[in-house]
């Protein structure tokens, strides 16, 4: 079974080129345009990493990433969290997501860090 990444992104063109990353390592990829469901949609899709905007529609990111966070049932799961903010490093380190990335961001450093978290989650 292949792995699945779920992307929380509202701007379309951002979505389709991590989406298009994702697919290129070969894993599957599913999206959603906000977080209003956040932890349902999570549970209904069973991703292996999740890719979470800051700036999303619904509870946001920030929120997010904490509520998936302090969840038994999601907890394990890498979440690679990015946003646009400039002060966007103290954000990220305080939501315990598992890696961070500032936008615009290296295509090689999202490649990188996508194989890194899914398959360190493996052992």
């Amino acid at each position: 079974m292949n792995k699945k990444v779920l992307i929380f992104e509202d701007d379309s063109a951002t979505a389709e080129l991590s989406g298009i990353i994702v697919s290129q390592l070969g894993f599957e990829v599913a999206y959603r345009s906000e977080t209003n469901d956040v932890l349902n949609d999570v549970l209904i899709e069973k991703p292996d990493l999740i890719i979470m905007d800051n700036w999303i529609p619904g509870q946001g990111g920030l929120l997010s990433v904490e509520l998936l966070k302090q969840t038994s049932e999601t907890s394990h799961i890498p979440i690679i969290f990015y946003s646009a903010n400039t002060d966007f490093a103290n954000l990220a380190t305080s939501s315990k997501a598992d890696a961070y990335l500032i936008k615009p961001f290296n295509l090689t450093d999202l490649e990188a860090m996508i194989g890194r978290l899914i398959f360190s989650n493996d052992k």
